[in-house]
């Protein structure tokens, strides 16, 4: 994969900035965890707040990278549950491959709570609260 690294960064610095950004991106498909939810929308306020009304020391460049970040994060949340808003076979498909992972999560101790026992009521919750939303 040389080339194709040599394509996405040129130096440290860019690598640094390219896998900061991966991680981001991995994390914001957690959308269970509070705290990397609050934190979000705090990088969302910050990225997009009125400049006018706050004191910033960021460099244009900065703040430029900061609304990419939080906007590619975005972008993979929807990206992440898009399948739940296609076609039924897509909707299955996807939905099915997702409970197996988490069901052998659960029979190997990786998981607390038997997916098999909630699936139904959390797949309307979902939709009720974060899909349609």
């Amino acid at each position: 994969f040389k080339h194709l690294r040599e394509c996405i960064y040129a130096d440290q610095s860019e690598l640094d900035r390219f896998r900061q950004l991966v991680v981001n991106s991995v994390m914001a498909t957690d959308i269970v965890d509070k705290e990397l939810g609050a934190a979000r929308k705090s990088r969302w306020n910050k990225a997009f707040a009125d400049s006018s009304t706050e004191a910033t020391n960021d460099t244009e460049q900065e703040r430029v990278q900061r609304k990419a970040t939080i906007v590619i994060e975005h972008l993979v949340q929807a990206a992440d549950v898009s399948h739940m808003m296609q076609h039924w076979h897509v909707y299955t498909k996807w939905n099915e491959k997702f409970f197996r992972e988490c069901y052998l999560a659960y029979l190997s101790g990786r998981a607390e709570n038997d997916p098999s026992k909630s699936w139904y009521d959390g797949e309307l919750g979902f939709y009720k609260f974060y899909v349609i939303p």
